[in-house]
């Protein structure tokens, strides 16, 4: 190796004064040069024997006055260092590879979600790399800095549609959300909408004033007072954050036409460090960092134990119907203890238009069949425990004495009103052709009754519960569904 070092060595100084003599000669001969003679001439071109200029010749000597003191410091002789004795390293910018992945791993074993986040954030390096992912997967619709613009949130305030923890950012990062609001125009009059673009317009004033078609109609998803609900990305009312414009124009449009919004999911085409790299920026990006963290459940393991989080078509239905299965808001039914047949088969009713509420239709019209089974699957999948045996004893006249018990196991057949264990169970616990009623939510009962006894709910067999349902009284209907809500 070092003979060839020398060999170039010599090769090179060589070639470099025979340069210099060549710059040399030709300094020389700008001496004798004339410029008033006259070498030669073509076509109206006079080419003089004019000297080079001198600064050329300056600029020349300069250079090699230049490479003759560095190669002097540094090196270039052979082996020899220069009087310098400048090394590479001494320029080079010495650190260790970090390995992210193995670092996110390390501070996932044995952490709650909520302590991953703590850890994660304080990392510069998770940080910056879930910023330059962003910039890569996000920024084209929400900005570089998750500024947002129209139709496309904000993620650097504290306003979110689908809530602000890390858990909750990192599942929409994971499955990607499908904001849905059902068009009205089908189901209220010109001036119904108008009227309720006026109210709901004037949300944000100071006084809240109760709007009966709003309650009706967008209550369940915007909430009664109109604050939202994260749940299924129904946004809060009464502030000034409109993300598809806050104009009358723009709410009338929304309302008479509805939304469909689409964000694409990232759990195939992104890891799952990668995607806590991304949430942990988006979380760097708020306001209040700290308490966004806190806001995390303290008892969820999904990261440590690297479980998927719930389907974005499951995860929107939990914001009503809880992911146990048990409604969290009034009105709402309890899934659980549903077989998969019956509720795959509402599911289909809504679509159809059998089971008349905008809500449902608006919320199962776009699931795909295989999302729909996964939703059936998931809610079959969460047995309560089997409801007891409240069956009272029978007297000796063979009649039970209360008479909504007698109702419920023995019917009135004076009516023709079979008992509602004669379908749905001796102990009510449902089948695949009826659902359970144990446990089941009253004000679900009386909504239910009284939509079968208007006709409002089709899709029974041989509209056996229409014909129930139409004998009942108020009063009966009343008495059924507290008793039915309280067995378990």
């Amino acid at each position: 190796m070092e003979w060839s070092q020398t060999l170039s060595t010599i090769l090179s100084i060589i070639f470099f004064f025979i340069m210099i003599a060549v710059i040399y000669a030709q300094f020389r001969k700008r001496k004798s040069a004339d410029k008033n003679k006259t070498l030669e001439e073509f076509d109206g071109i006079i080419e003089k024997d004019a000297p080079i200029p001198r600064i050329l010749f300056i600029g020349y000597f300069l250079g090699f006055a230049g490479a003759i003191v560095y190669v002097l410091l540094f090196p270039g002789f052979a082996t020899w260092g220069g009087f310098l004795n400048w090394q590479p390293k001494d320029d080079a910018y010495v650190g260790s590879p970090v390995n992210l992945d193995a670092k996110i791993d390390e501070l996932v074993v044995g952490k709650t979600d909520k302590q991953v986040f703590e850890a994660l954030i304080d990392y510069e390096d998770i940080v910056s790399n879930g910023r330059a992912l962003f910039g890569v997967n996000c920024g084209a619709c929400h900005g570089r800095s998750g500024d947002g613009q129209h139709n496309f949130p904000v993620l650097s305030d504290d306003d979110w549609l689908y809530g602000g923890s890390p858990m909750d950012v990192y599942t929409t990062i994971h499955n990607g959300r499908e904001g849905r609001m059902p068009a009205w125009r089908d189901v209220l009059t010109e001036d119904e909408i108008d009227s309720l673009t006026d109210y709901v317009s004037n949300l944000n004033s100071d006084n809240f004033v109760f709007n009966e078609s709003f309650n009706n109609n967008c209550s369940t998803c915007h909430g009664e007072d109109a604050k939202g609900n994260q749940g299924v990305g129904a946004p809060n009312l009464t502030d000034d954050v409109w993300l598809h414009g806050g104009s009358k124009e723009d709410i009338r449009k929304n309302i008479a036409q509805g939304i469909d919004n689409q964000m694409p999911g990232f759990g195939e085409r992104l890891t799952r460090n990668q995607i806590m790299s991304l949430t942990t920026y988006i979380m760097s990006l708020q306001p209040d960092t700290e308490t966004l963290i806190a806001s995390n459940d303290d008892d969820s393991y999904l990261l440590s134990r690297n479980e998927l989080p719930l389907p974005s078509s499951v995860s929107v239905c939990t914001s009503c119907h809880g992911k146990d299965g048990n409604s969290v808001i009034p009105g709402a039914p309890n899934l659980a203890g549903l077989k998969f047949e019956y509720i795959y088969n509402q599911i289909h009713l809504f679509d159809n238009g059998n089971r008349d509420n905008a809500t449902m239709k608006g919320m199962v019209t776009h699931l795909s069949d295989q999302d729909r089974v996964l939703v059936a699957k998931y809610y079959a999948s969460l047995n309560p425990p089997e409801p007891d045996n409240h069956r009272p004893e029978v007297p000796e006249n063979g009649v039970i004495t209360d008479p909504t018990e007698r109702m419920v196991y023995q019917g009135d057949w004076k009516r023709a009103i079979p008992a509602c264990t004669t379908c749905h169970g001796e102990r009510l616990e449902g089948s695949a052709s009826f659902p359970r009623l144990a446990g089941q939510s009253s004000v679900y009962l009386v909504e239910q009754f009284n939509n079968w006894r208007s006709g409002a709910r089709k899709g029974d067999q041989g509209e056996m519960m229409y014909n129930v349902a139409k004998k009942l009284s108020s009063k009966e209907i009343e008495d059924l569904s507290k008793y039915l809500s309280e067995l378990k």
